[in-house]
């Protein structure tokens, strides 16, 4: 209320310069990340000359043209090549300083002109290619509501607050026609740019292709977003998925290693057998640095710029260094039976026996005639240790770092427990790989939408068996006990209803990031062809589409309609609108500067009634006594009623 009478108090607009100004200040904000050094000092300058001089000399504005065109020489000195200007972000940066450093120019002669005023819109388009963000989206919203807001001030010349309210009103009802124009003509992309925030160039995964035993271990209980997850339909609750990202054949004493000599396409005839569960959806994944693109287990294909190799992991043609999205199919049941290469299984079963000498003599005792006996055999014996999952292990001697967890500590988390299965596993002659990716429980999913955190790195042991293939050991499941920090990042029934709450609106609000960053700022033809390839085979798709764009228009105009409502910025007043209202309709209408006071004696002139003496005595009394009572704003409220009848 206080705030929109401060409004309704501004009654002019500031010069046409100064309006000028607001829009200049609101469009370079933005661009002051992306400015090199020496514009920024230049931009200062300008800025405090401004401030200083209201008309400024033209010697220096010729000093300051001087001093811009070396800024912008100097920002870009080391660039000026062919080469480097190819690279659409260069370019962009350039043509943003050039159009900065004309744009403080014309300012600077102090005249308001064609290209002054279009220059703040030229600004505020270029920096939505530089910034491609959520913030970004909300700020051009919010600075074209400025610029509209600005200009109509300029035309009306009307106070701040009506402003306001016919600015909110335009913005309401062009929602719709707004929604439609970005429907009909989406967003060009510019895949092949090098353009964004810096911040997403950060490396995001703690995978780089080696699992280490020791203290710099696959360990990263951080809440990092490695990829947002959305599914094609709901997923069933209480079902671990597994997210497959690279498969480690090389013991290197302490620590696992890839084999990408083993790494080929995978064959036709190679391909896993007896599918279930099929299930698309589509993976928001960002940079983590390496070529390995994360997939259910297992995937059905490769996105393109990718393959499919023959240990079902999927590898991108370049490295992931932003973020990338993919759509997938994969199958949650299969049976990797294909006959593995001899190099494979020479890799696979690779292994120092005479490092752990202990491990390795026990697991000789457990081979048995079939494989499937060997594998009940080794999982019994991991069942019978007492070995505690923790977060916080004892260090291992890395000379003998199976024997020193098996037989000593007893204490580790999913690398310790993989490795040593897999140790065991060769010694007993069975082919056995360690793969690392991130495990998830779909009870953290929202609905469809699913988010994958650092803390869900795991890994887990593939074992080969005669007659089934590759088939998966979840290793930790040997685990007797749980210390409490791992049983906080396990078990979330531990959590407070305050911890959960938080962690469910915390996803909600990830759901919505998602869902704009995915259908707005992502919305290509592309994805524009998929929607209208909806709407032409799915009736359902259309009627529910129909619906909700019928809701948006009638949401658009009834906010219109409930900002052009009347309002009462006096309580005084509003008691008397039904009367003002009733004197309108009769032919006495209350001038805009005329006082209450005034305008009831000439309506006491017409009508010669006592009670609009009274209602003026009434009022002002209440207006300017610094106490009144209840029962005198209630004799008001009678008063209007009662003279309402009587005009």
């Amino acid at each position: 209320m206080r705030f929109s009478h401060i409004l309704a108090n501004i009654k002019s607009p500031p010069r046409s310069l100064h309006l000028v100004d607001i829009a200049l200040v609101l469009s370079i904000l933005p661009h002051l990340g992306s400015l090199r050094f020496p514009m920024l000092v230049y931009l200062v300058v300008v800025f405090v000359v401004l401030l200083v001089k209201r008309d400024v000399a033209k010697p220096i504005q010729y000093g300051l043209m001087v001093f811009g065109l070396f800024s912008v020489i100097s920002s870009f000195y080391t660039d000026f090549n062919f080469s480097s200007f190819s690279k659409f972000a260069l370019y962009l940066s350039f043509l943003n300083a050039l159009l900065i450093y004309a744009v403080t120019l014309q300012r600077l002669k102090g005249e308001v002109n064609f290209y002054l005023i279009f220059s703040p819109a030229m600004l505020l388009t270029l920096s939505f290619f530089l910034h491609n963000s959520i913030v970004m989206l909300f700020y051009m919203v919010f600075v074209l509501f400025v610029f509209l807001l600005l200009f109509i001030w300029h035309k009306m010349n009307s106070s701040l607050y009506d402003v306001t309210k016919m600015s909110l009103s335009i913005f309401a009802y062009s929602l719709p026609v707004v929604a439609l124009l970005f429907m009909v003509f989406p967003r060009i992309s510019f895949e092949k740019a090098d353009y964004g925030f810096q911040e997403e160039l950060v490396k995001r995964s703690g995978h780089n292709g080696e699992m280490s035993l020791g203290s710099d271990a696959l360990l990263v209980p951080s809440s990092q977003v490695i990829m947002e997850v959305y599914f094609d339909e709901k997923l069933p609750k209480g079902k671990e998925l597994y997210f497959r990202g690279t498969t480690l054949y090389v013991d290197r004493n302490d620590s696992f290693r890839q084999l990408l000599a083993l790494k080929e396409p995978i064959e036709a005839k190679n391909r896993a057998v007896e599918l279930s569960e099929r299930v698309g959806y589509k993976v928001t994944l960002y940079p983590h640095d390496e070529k390995w693109l994360y997939t259910l287990d297992i995937p059905n294909a490769s996105p393109p710029k990718s393959r499919l190799l023959d240990d079902y992991t999927v590898l991108s043609d370049k490295k992931i260094e932003k973020v990338y999205r993919y759509a997938m199919h994969s199958y949650l049941s299969y049976k990797m039976n294909a006959p593995i290469s001899e190099a494979v299984r020479e890799a696979s079963l690779k292994v120092d026996e005479d490092r752990d000498s202990r491990s390795a003599q026990i697991a000789k005792t457990l081979i048995a005639p079939s494989d499937v006996e060997t594998l009940k055999n080794l999982t019994d014996y991991f069942y019978s240790l007492d070995l505690t999952y923790t977060l916080k292990p004892d260090p291992l001697d890395r000379q003998k770092p199976i024997d020193s967890f098996l037989q000593g500590t007893k204490k580790g988390y999913c690398v310790h427990f993989a490795a040593a299965f897999t140790y065991m596993a060769r010694v007993a002659k069975l082919p056995t790989r360690i793969v690392t990716g991130f495990m998830v429980n779909t009870d953290d999913a929202l609905e469809n939408y699913l988010v994958v955190r650092e803390y869900t790195a795991h890994a887990w042991a593939e074992v080969y068996l005669s007659g089934q293939g590759w088939t998966r050991v979840e290793t930790t499941s040997f685990a007797k006990s749980f210390d409490a920090d791992a049983l906080q990042n396990i078990d979330t029934t531990e959590l407070s209803q305050t911890e959960k709450f938080l962690r469910y609106s915390n996803l909600r609000f990830m759901y919505v990031k998602y869902v704009i960053e995915t259908w707005i700022l992502e919305y290509s033809r592309v994805k524009q062809m998929e929607v209208l390839h909806n709407l032409l085979n799915n009736t359902m798709y259309l009627v529910t589409f129909v619906l909700y764009a019928l809701l948006f228009v009638v949401l658009s105009v009834l906010l219109a309609i409930f900002i052009n409502a009347q309002r009462c910025k006096d309580r005084l007043l509003c008691l008397l609108t039904p009367l003002v209202r009733e004197a309108k309709k009769e032919g006495y209408e209350k001038e805009s500067n005329e006082s209450m006071h005034d305008f009831l004696t000439r309506l006491k002139k017409r009508y010669d009634n006592d009670v609009i003496d009274e209602i003026d005595s009434c009022y002002h009394r209440i207006k300017y006594a610094k106490e009144y009572e209840d029962k005198d704003i209630q004799k008001l409220q009678e008063l209007v009623a009662q003279i309402k009848g009587q005009l």
